[in-house]
């Protein structure tokens, strides 16, 4: 059955419910979806209730491990708890056709539709009991035929939302935790591997500030750094140098006769060469400056 959404964009949601929404929805939850009950617990609060809500339903619920729990406090030591499975309750907002984006709060039905003490909705009927908890009923034992879908605009909702995850956990509890074990191991490993980093560079820092004083190195790292640079920079060039060098020596069909380097000038001496043809090799990775022939001599220079 499709609704049409009403101008209170509020949605009773039933276990066949099916609606298009293109904006924020609050989701009122039918009994369908949770399990409702009144106990007298001798607890000053909710927080303290918590711990013995799973036991508070295992006379009616087998897997109680699977459920999430909720209470509002109605007086002195007694309480109105709900227990749902999350997961249940996702899947119906999803089949229903609206976006999870747009579900903007979730209720329990228990706690809006008071106003109506029995209602409709979507050949579905419900009333509230005696001891104020609204169930679902079969058709035909109502007195009243309120469409409640007709009368959402009436209701003003609670504080009392539900604490859901809008998103499917395909993970169960022992699998959570079993994750969350393995992280934890993890985060300790990489605790002590990141402590034994930090001792290895404080001895590292330690190592190179006695070879600073053996070598009579200046303690400002900028200082440092600039010889380094400078070192570096001779060291490059003299690298450069040898590539060039044994470059010109690989071709032995030139008759390579002298080398001589002034600054970052090579000068190269041929003897009864092809100057075209020495050009032409030391073009394809030098740079010539300048060449000419000599009494027979091919003089080339290229720059470093």
């Amino acid at each position: 059955m499709s609704l049409v959404l009403n101008k209170s964009n509020m949605i009773f949601l039933c276990s066949n419910t099916k609606i298009e929404v293109s904006h924020k929805v609050d989701i009122i939850l039918s009994p369908e979806f949770y399990w409702v009950r009144i106990f007298n617990i001798p607890v000053k609060n909710i927080t303290q209730a918590r711990h013995v809500f799973p036991t508070l339903f295992e006379d009616i619920l087998d897997n109680v491990s699977d459920l999430s729990y909720q209470a509002i406090k109605l007086d002195e030591n007694k309480y109105l708890c709900f227990a749902y499975i999350n997961k249940k309750i996702y899947e119906a907002i999803k089949n229903s056709g609206i976006n999870l984006s747009l579900v903007n709060s979730v209720y329990f039905a228990q706690n809006e539709c008071k106003e109506f003490r029995q209602f409709m909705v979507e050949d579905k009927s419900f009333l509230y009991t005696d001891d104020d908890i609204l169930v679902k009923v079969p058709n035909g034992i109502l007195n009243e035929n309120i469409n409640l879908n007709e009368n959402l605009h009436h209701i003003n909702l609670s504080n009392n939302k539900v604490d859901i995850k809008l998103y499917n956990n395909f993970l169960s509890s022992k699998q959570i935790y079993l994750i969350l074990a393995v992280s934890l191991l993890f985060s300790i490993i990489n605790f002590t591997k990141i402590y034994d980093y930090k001792n290895s560079i404080s001895l590292l820092d330690e190592k190179i500030e006695l070879e600073k004083q053996k070598s009579n190195l200046p303690s400002s790292m900028i200082q440092v750094d600039s010889i380094i640079s400078k070192y570096k920079n001779i060291a490059d060039q003299e690298i450069k140098k040898r590539e060039i060098i044994s470059y010109l020596l690989e071709n032995s069909s030139f008759k390579l006769d002298n080398i001589s380097l002034e600054k970052d000038i090579l000068t190269l001496v041929y003897q009864n060469s092809d100057k075209t043809k020495v050009e032409e090799y030391i073009n394809k990775k030098y740079k010539i400056i300048s060449s000419k022939v000599e009494n027979l001599d091919l003089y080339i220079r290229i720059k470093i």
